[in-house]
């Protein structure tokens, strides 16, 4: 093993790239896409889409789809550098922004959006809706979410390697919950509003009195936004590309595993680089299909439904009733049968999401606690359960603390949880953009891996994306503030 440098940073060099394995292993494709795919449902398309247009109609439609083309497109190049390298969106960024620099800039600014419980509360106002019970939504709201979060505790506790029970628990949801709103949008989506969405495609129309706020939030996790960094985490524990060289995180009864700080490289030849490109091949592949299109429908479907009936009707989700109107969707063509499987769905993939997210922002804040330190990593054994398991225990204490302040605090409720966690989670996507941007440029000026190396129209993309994303930040938080309304 030799060791070579890109960057700043030293990386090792492995002999060869791992054979890409046969595509009937279907959840080693499928499985850390469909968990982001299932973050972006839980994220922005249940809420946010919802609400934003039940105040202000379609006209912002093709800004969200530009959007979520160009985070598809950095999505992309973080995929490659993990295919090329083993390494993960963050540990990449870092031979940019450096390791402090991007503790700080992205993994610290993860950590404090994802640290608020948006979706084990909006899961629980789901629950409580279907069983009315505790009477009180607040109440009600404080309750259920404890016990969500019980749960997704013990489904990673009783795993063996972390992620498996996640993603298959994200894949069958989110297929799940597509059969049932392809239905639903077939049943209730008015031609009248499937007109005015073609045209805003093409037409923007932003209006005056636009709540940049929340429209900066959903352009944050217009499918799953800055999610897409923990993409690479699952990638990287999946073994994709050079990552097979790297330990999965384990489940508390899983066997020890000791994650390298850096990653690997291989060595020149022909045929390392005919398989990476392959890997890099079939990544883009499952990006552009399973995320972009996915993200995509469900869109198109959440937009069409909301203006077809929340509009119309004057149901804006807000507050405790983040989840409650869009029952409607359902209602309209299965009546009170509708109602309960919407809200059943719902509870499931903002479950789904709470269990990703959790397992996710552990995964990320342990990651970064075993490379500060070999006096740490020896005192664990060598082993990064200990340290994996230590950071589930601190998250606990934090969200357990945050689910009751929804109770005592006035305006702590659900929807503002998720505004405020998708505008601190933009700026973690506006420094990994900024980093991956100059990556592109950087990184690949080794010899090793110079023909695996981005397009220039790719890099150019995420140059004009990195400054779209970032008038949008601003223009949010002047809006937020009262300095640019």
């Amino acid at each position: 093993m030799i060791e070579n440098k890109i960057g700043c940073l030293p990386i090792n060099t492995k002999p060869e790239v791992p054979p890409p394995p046969s595509k009937k292993e279907f959840m080693l494709w499928i499985g850390p896409v469909m968990m982001t795919v299932a973050l972006g449902l839980g994220t922005s398309e249940v809420i946010l889409y919802p609400h934003l247009t039940s105040r202000f109609g379609v006209g912002w439609l093709g800004l969200m789809v530009l959007t979520l083309f160009l985070q598809t497109v950095w999505a992309k190049e973080l995929a490659r550098w993990t295919v090329v390298s083993g390494e993960h969106a963050v540990q990449g960024n870092a031979r940019i922004l450096s390791f402090p620099g991007a503790t700080i800039s992205i993994s610290l600014f993860m950590f404090l959006a994802f640290m608020l419980p948006a979706w084990a509360t909006s899961a629980a106002s789901a629950l409580r809706e279907i069983l009315n019970w505790p009477v009180d939504a607040r109440t009600g709201t404080v309750f259920w979410a404890y016990v969500t979060f019980i749960i997704v505790f013990l489904v990673v506790f009783l795993s063996q390697i972390a992620r498996k029970y996640i993603e298959h628990i994200a894949t069958w949801t989110t297929v799940l919950a597509w059969v049932i709103l392809i239905f639903a949008a077939f049943m209730a989506i008015k031609s009248e509003t499937i007109g005015h969405m073609f045209y805003s495609l093409f037409i923007w129309r932003v209006p005056r009195d636009m709540d940049w706020w929340v429209l900066g939030s959903t352009i944050a996790w217009v499918g799953a936004g800055p999610t897409l960094i923990w993409y690479t985490y699952w990638m990287r524990d999946a073994g994709w590309g050079m990552a097979g060289y790297i330990d999965a995180i384990p489940g508390w009864f899983g066997k020890s595993a000791n994650p390298v700080s850096t990653g690997y490289i291989p060595e020149k030849n022909g045929e390392n680089i005919s398989r990476l490109k392959v890997w890099i091949k079939r990544s883009n592949l499952v990006l552009w299909i399973g995320y972009f299109l996915g993200s995509l429908i469900t869109i198109f479907i959440f937009v069409g439904l909301s203006d077809s009936i929340l509009r119309p009707a004057g149901l804006v989700p807000k507050g405790f009733d983040v989840v409650k109107h869009q029952a409607q969707f359902f209602a309209i063509p299965l009546g009170k049968i509708g109602v309960f499987l919407f809200l059943f769905v719902a509870w499931l993939l903002f479950f789904n999401t709470q269990l990703t997210t959790a397992e996710a922002l552990v995964r990320q804040n342990a990651d970064i606690t075993w490379n500060i330190s070999e006096r740490l990593r020896k005192a664990y054994k060598n082993d990064i359960k200990g340290v994996y398991f230590l950071w589930w225990l601190i998250y606990l204490v934090i969200s357990f603390v945050l689910i009751g302040v929804q109770y005592f605090v006035k305006g702590a409720n659900p929807f503002a949880y998720v505004t405020i966690a998708a505008m601190l989670s933009f700026i973690s996507l506006i420094f990994s953009m900024i980093a991956t941007f100059i990556g592109s440029i950087l990184l690949y000026r080794n010899e090793i891996i110079t023909k695996v190396k981005p397009n220039i129209i790719w890099t150019i993309i995420l140059g004009i994306s990195t400054l779209i994303h970032a008038y949008i930040i601003i223009r949010a938080v002047g809006y937020f503030f009262g300095f640019w309304k």
